[in-house]
Parts: C-alpha cells; structure tokens; sequence
C-alpha cells in the first residue's frame, strides 16, 4: 500500500528532550538519575556563544536539572572564521552550532524571532529595530511552555553588558520573568500555554565586569557562589570539560576551548523573585513529591538506582518499563510527559534497541506526489523480549506482533509518496524578500502559537509513529526518516531527508557588476531535482536594463542533472542598482544554497533565485593583484568581477611567491588572527612594501593575534567601530590622493552600505600613519581609525577597519571605488 503524507505543523511540544545521545552504561545512569530530579532552569541570553557551557554543564549534569538556553538571535550577523557565509545562511551555520554543542553539555535549545542584525551599540536601538513586544512575547511563551523554576541571565540589563543586543536580552528577560505568570499578559498564548512563576531570576556574573566580584560576593547576601569544577565519576569528565567541549563546537567565531580541570568558580547575583542564600533551587521542590499521586513513581526510582548494574543495563528494563506505566497513569501532568518522554529513550537504549528508517535517497522534489521508498530495521541487542506492535503511517508488509530475534536485525521496506513545501528553515521560509531587518517573518507559516518557532530547526518532514511492547509494556516512539551513506574517510554519516523545489536557478554571481556599458553574460545554473523536465526560463531586469534572448527553453533529462544557461544583460547608460530575478514557466524559480562543513549536519535553503546588478562608474589605474587569504571572505572574487587579476594564496606561501609581479597585495580579514605564517609574513611584505609594493591588510580583532605585528610602524588595535552604516564621512584631508585618485569620491559614495561602516579600528598609531576618514555613532566622539596610511620605502601601507568584507558582497558602488582607490594608491 501507498501512503499520501501531508507535512502539518504540530503544536509546539514542550518536550523538547536533551540533546546528548546515550550511548553507554553509563550515559543510562546518568539519565536515570535525571528522571528522578524534577525541576527547570531556562538560561537566557542573545547570541550563539553567549551561553555559559560551564554553568549550563553544570546544572545539567551535576543538578540534573533539566537545563535549556534560550538564544534571542541565531547569529545571524556574526562573523565567519570558517567560511563566507553572512546573513541568514550564517543563521543556519550557528543555530547548527547551538545544536552541536548541546549535543555534548545535555541541554536543551530555543530561539526567539529576533534577529542578529549586526552590532549596537545601545539596548533602546536594539529593541527598537527588533519590535520589543513581539520578543517579549518569544520570551514569555518560552517561560510558559518550559516551566523553568529558575531563570539566569548572562548579561546585565545596562551598559557593562557591552552589546546592545545583549543589555536588551537581560532587560526582556526581567520583565517576561514578571509577566510569565500574569494571566492579562499576552492572553493569547493561553490557549495554548498556561501562565507560570519561576521562583526566581538571577544574572550570571562574572570578573570580565566586575574584577572586585569575589571580595563583594564574600561580603554580600545577593550572590550565590558555586564550584562548577567538580568531577563526575560516572561520565568520566568534569563539568568543566565538558564545557570546554562544548564551546569549542562554535567554530565559526574561534571559540575553540582547551579542556579545563580543577575548581572553577561562578557567581549569579539575586535579580529579582525569592532570593537564593546559598543554593541555586533553596525552596524549591525539586522531587516527584510535587507531582500528585506520584508516591509509587519515586519509591520505583530510588530501587532502580540502587539496583543499576553498570555491567548490564538490560537487568533493569523491567523496572524501567514498570515505571514508564506507573508515570503513564498520571496522564496529562506536565513533568509527568515531560519525563515520559526521556524514560523511553532510557528504556530503548537499556535493553540495546536500535532503530531506523532509512531513506533510499535524502533529495525528494516538492509540489507534487513524489515516492519515498526505504527500509524500516529494528534490531534488540540484549535478552529482553521486544515485539513490534505497530508502524504508522503502516509499512507494505506483515509486521504486527512480530518478535524480535537477540541481536537480529528485521527489516521491512516501505512505499510513500510525500506532498509538502520545499525544506527552507522555517524562519526564512519566503521570508527572503520583504524581511524586517530585526525579526524573522514567520506569517506565512505559524498562525497564533504554533510549534515550530522557538524550536532550533524544522520539524522532520516525513516521521514514522511506532510501538514496541518492551518486556510486556507498550510504548510510543516517534522517528524521522533519516539519510545514511558511508564516506571512505569518515566512514558513516547522516542527514535529514530534504524536499526541493523541482527545478532550481541559481545565479553565478550575488551581485553582478557593470563598470561599462557593454554588456555582461549572465550565468545560471539550473538543476533537476526529478527526471523528465521541459520548461524555460526568463530573466525578470529592472527598468532600463536590456536584456537578450527574453526565454531560454530547456530540458534536463535525470534527476540531478545541471545545466548552465547565459542571459546577456546591457546596463543603462548612467549609475544604477537594481534587482534581477529569474522565472520559470507558471512559477517563480528558487535559487540552491548549501552550508556544509564536518562539524554540522549539512544544510539547504531555497532563496528566490535573484541577484543585485550595480552599474557604477570606476577607473583602475592598476590591474595585477594578490590576495592573502584569511579567515574567509569574498573580497577576491569581487574584485575579480570588477577587472582586476587576482590570485589567490596562502599566507604560508608568502616565503615562495614572486611579489614583484603583483601592483598590490591585499590581505584577508582577519589573517593575523588565524595564520601563524602571518609572523614571517608580516616582515615579507614589509620587503615588498619597501621595494614599492603597495599593501592593504584588512580587519584583524585585538584579541587573539597569532601575529603581533602589523605592517611597518606600529599601530595598536581597539574595539572601536561605526555600527550605523549611514553614519557621516568627515574627510581629514579632502585632498587625499585615497579620496580622489583614480575615482573622485564624494558623500554619495557613502550611501546605502549594510549593516556598519566598520569595525576593530585602529585605537592608537605611530606618527607615521595618516589617518584619512573620521566617523561615529550617535553621542560618541569621531573616530579615525578606519583608514592609516603611511609611506615605507619606495611603497605604502594601509590599515583599514572598514567591512568592505560585507560591502562588496552586497554590491555598495562607493566601497568598490574607495578600496580601488586604496588598491591604486602611489601608482
């Protein structure tokens, strides 16, 4: 038989159990004792990375406390030390990264709607580009819905906290930790949710604000102290290690930790609720006893504990399956479901069950009915009984009652056809054209408090409900369809199942780039995600941009089959921006992007296939470039799209390479944070400079140089940066050969950037360097380190702080003409 699956969303479940997969004696142990603590603690804070891994290890596996961190942002407007991603595919990387890490720390992880729009300066900013209410009410509902008897912040609500989006994230937690329990607070949640008091709010502080907190902690009644040092015997691991483990899972912003040990101490001071004197949970019950009826329940605990045979888990499924009945008969009572679901898992994995349905491919197209076929296999690898009871949606064979055989796999095939939307994140699903800077839309997908926001990533597309009666106790499993293959380095690997559009356009190039009138080739790329497709597709331009042939009919005869198609498009004669977009027959066409690295499950997303054209006006006086790569950027192949010959190379490859053939040499963000041949590096290009070489290093951050010095005279680095991007240019010297040669620049030149002006500018610099531009945020003094200068030699060297790594992406004409200038600069 065929079943038709059609993807619905599901009211958001509370049950959103812990991350780390049990997979040892131990691990069962370990999560046995948790069932027996019954007890909340939200963490909140704004970022990926913001979180405490220590305190969160902590809770989690010393407390038992089921532990969870609500993000406000996905990190959207963060940087890339791995790759090039920005924006919302950057989003994707780190939410990922959320998820990897509390793969290994146990907790739990939720987000708001709000998004990273990039740094500010001020929480009153920040709440206003976010619309405070609606992230108040992210807030509130994740209170509600989790139940979290205690709440911490990372950051102070006021200005110590460094980042607008973190003041506002301790300020919205504040007064959700109020409104939570007030009924007259966004009453429409309560259909869905009930209203809930945590006992208490307090903010995890810390000696990075406050280098007297020990002292003041010892003399104070308001702070709670606590040694997350401790070792755990039955992991095998302290808390600070697997901490340590933790945090080094945000890879793309350098946060690779090395294992700590020994005692460790933190400090959370009294924000608001009953004040804690000694203990994080004083007065809170934290046992079953706050569960009515559930007498039988804690007695049935405290046995299996005492009975659990490290050397043979399977000895106490009979207790285990005995207790999943005795907390099933409590029905709908929140922890009593809450920890229902957690004791399956315990159950499955201490009598050695293993299941799963595996898809026979991961790539199936959208809009129409499409066949999913795999195979179902279950496998008990210990003596308990285990019979199959029932598979729903059902599977085409016999399976009811089926016993299985110890340490035998049973495998069934099964035949669906699937109906749903193609697997966008579900935060930017659509959401690509008309998206509030600081809120992710989700209009079109959730109505009211639907489930899948707030959660980390999209529900499973397509899912199988299936009871196995384990030691004569039924009990309900839900699982997704997964992908596995086998690579021959890295040996078994996993993905989610994925619905794509059934053809897709994507575009050569983000930004297409016009220094002339002639006209440019534009390439696309379109691919089958089904066999048999005849169709065409059509250049959509903007008002006085020519474009030829107007339809290119096509036809991809396989699944997976690519065809690259050009479109030739002619620029107006004057200065333009504008948007091209792409149509095939009946539907407009999506575009593919993927974000893949080891560390994370691969990723997809279906953007509207478009790209930004920029007709501008340039003059090179220069034209052969190398470029040292750095942390990540696109800078290279940007400026390969204006006429320049780049080459790209490895900063270690700076001792081998003939310099002298290059006009200039550009290097990328961040090298001497991340490229220990930087060191060497920086005296080689010193030569180069001097012998009449021209030299622009961009950004690099204060902290965590591996390379100390930075060109020829020296300059010290700050935190210092313009977040608003339309903040006014002062000249310093409006005759400066960087402001006027080859391109003449002016004020326009300085509109419509995105997201800063820049960032880790220059904070002090030897009276070698000229400075060349001033700027600021609003309130603060100009600042005029964004740009050095100075001679050396035959050559010259520039710093610069400014985000030409976001600019030229997006397509800003002034920045091309201003880092031409940098780039022609004495030639």
């Amino acid at each position: 038989m065929k079943q038709i699956l059609l993807y619905s969303l599901i009211i958001f479940s509370s049950l959103a159990i812990a991350q780390r997969p049990i997979e040892s004696s131990a691990d069962i142990l370990q999560e046995i004792k948790k069932l027996n603590v019954v007890t909340n603690v939200l963490y909140i804070a704004a970022h990926p990375d913001d979180e405490n891994t220590r305190l969160i290890a902590w809770l989690e596996n010393e407390k038992l406390a089921r532990t969870a961190y609500l993000s406000l942002t996905r990190g959207d407007g963060g940087q890339n030390l791995v790759g090039s991603e920005k924006g919302d595919a950057m989003g994707v990387l780190r939410t990922q990264e959320l998820l990897e890490a509390r793969k290994i720390d146990g907790a739990e992880q939720f987000f708001s709607r709000a998004v990273d729009f990039g740094y500010s300066k001020t929480a009153e900013e920040t709440l206003e580009i976010w619309d405070r209410d609606a992230v108040l009410a992210d807030v509130v509902y994740t209170i509600r819905k989790f139940r979290p008897d205690v709440i911490v912040t990372r950051f102070p609500p006021d200005e110590r906290a460094g980042h607008g989006h973190h003041t506002a994230s301790a300020i919205l937690a504040e007064e959700a930790f109020n409104m939570a329990g007030d009924e007259t607070k966004f009453p429409e949640q309560l259909e869905f949710v009930e209203t809930w008091q945590a006992k208490r709010i307090l903010w995890n502080t810390s000696v990075w604000w406050d280098r007297q907190l020990p002292e003041k902690a010892a003399k104070a009644d308001d702070y709670v102290k606590i040694n997350i040092g401790d070792y755990n015997e039955i992991l095998g691991l302290s808390y600070s290690e697997i901490a340590s483990d933790s945090r080094s899972q945000h890879k793309s912003q350098g946060f690779g930790s090395a294992r700590a040990r020994g005692n460790q101490l933190e400090y959370l001071k009294h924000t608001a609720g009953e004040k804690a004197t000694s203990d994080l949970f004083e007065d809170i019950n934290t046992t079953w006893s706050r569960v009515k009826g559930s007498e039988k329940v804690q007695e049935k605990l405290n046995q299996i504990i005492a009975n659990y045979d490290l050397s043979n888990p399977s000895k106490s499924v009979k207790d285990l399956v005995a207790l999943y009945a005795l907390i099933e008969n409590l029905g709908e009572e929140y922890y009593a479901k809450e920890k229902l679901e957690s004791l399956s898992k315990v159950i499955k994995a201490a009598a050695g069950i293993y299941v799963e349905f595996l898809a026979e491919d991961y790539n199936h197209p959208a809009f129409q009915l499409t066949p999913v076929n795999g195979e179902a296999v279950f496998i008990v690898r210990t003596d308990v009984a285990v019979k199959i009871k029932s598979i729903n949606p059902p599977i085409d064979t016999t399976y009811e009652a089926i016993e299985l055989k110890e340490n035998e796999s049973t495998s069934f095939s099964f035949h669906h056809e699937i109906a749903i939307h193609p697997s966008n994140p579900y935060w930017l699903d659509r959401a690509f054209d008309e998206k509030n800077m600081g809120m992710s839309n989700m209009d079109d997908i959730i109505t009211a408090w639907t489930a899948q926001y707030g959660m980390p990533e999209n529900v499973p597309k397509v899912a199988f409900d299936y009871v196995l009666n384990i030691a004569g106790v039924d009990i309900t499993f839900n699982q997704a369809i997964d992908y596995k293959w086998t690579d021959r380095v890295d040996g078994e690997l996993h993905r989610d199942l994925i619905v794509s559009p059934e053809i897709t356009a994507t575009p050569a190039e983000k930004v297409f780039l016009f220094t002339k009138e002639e006209a440019q080739s534009i390439d696309v790329l379109i691919e089958a995600n089904k066999d048999s497709i005849k169709n065409s597709i059509k250049l959509i331009a903007p008002d006085g941009w020519q474009v030829e042939p107007e339809q290119i009919d096509f036809e991809l005869s396989f699944k997976g089959q690519q065809k690259s198609v050009s479109f030739s498009l002619s620029p107006p004669k004057d200065a333009s921006v504008g948007e091209i977009s792409f149509q095939f027959e009946k539907m407009r066409a999506s575009a593919v992007q993927r974000v893949d690295y080891p560390h994370i499950k691969p990723q997809i997303m279906f953007p509207w296939a478009k790209a930004k054209v920029v007709k501008m006006d340039l003059n090179k006086s220069v034209q052969k470039l190398g470029y040292v790569i750095g942390s990540g950027d696109e800078v290279a192949e940007n400026l390969s799209q204006i006429g320049f010959e780049v080459e790209s190379f490895e900063a270690s490859e700076l001792a081998i390479r003939d310099l002298s053939k290059y006009d200039a040499i550009l290097v990328g963000i961040r090298a001497y944070n991340t490229e220990e041949a930087m060191v060497n590096g920086n005296n080689i290009l010193n030569e180069y400079i001097k012998n009449g070489g021209n030299v622009i290093v961009q950004y690099n951050t204060n902290r965590g140089l591996k390379a100390e010095n930075i060109g020829p005279y020296p300059f010290q680095l700050s935190r210092n940066r313009v977040t608003k991007e339309e903040a006014a240019p002062s000249f310093l010297n409006p005759k400066h050969a960087l402001l006027n040669t080859p391109n003449k620049l002016s004020r326009s030149d300085f509109d419509g950037w995105v997201q800063e002006r820049g960032l880790y500018f220059a904070g002090e610099w030897d009276n070698e360097y000229e400075a060349v531009i001033a700027w600021n945020d609003p309130g603060e003094s100009p600042q005029e380190g964004s740009i050095l200068v100075a001679k050396y030699g035959e050559g010259h060297f520039i710093y610069t702080g400014i985000s030409f790594f976001r600019q030229l992406p997006a397509g800003v004409p002034g920045a091309y003409r201003l880092l031409t200038n940098m780039i022609s600069y004495g030639k």
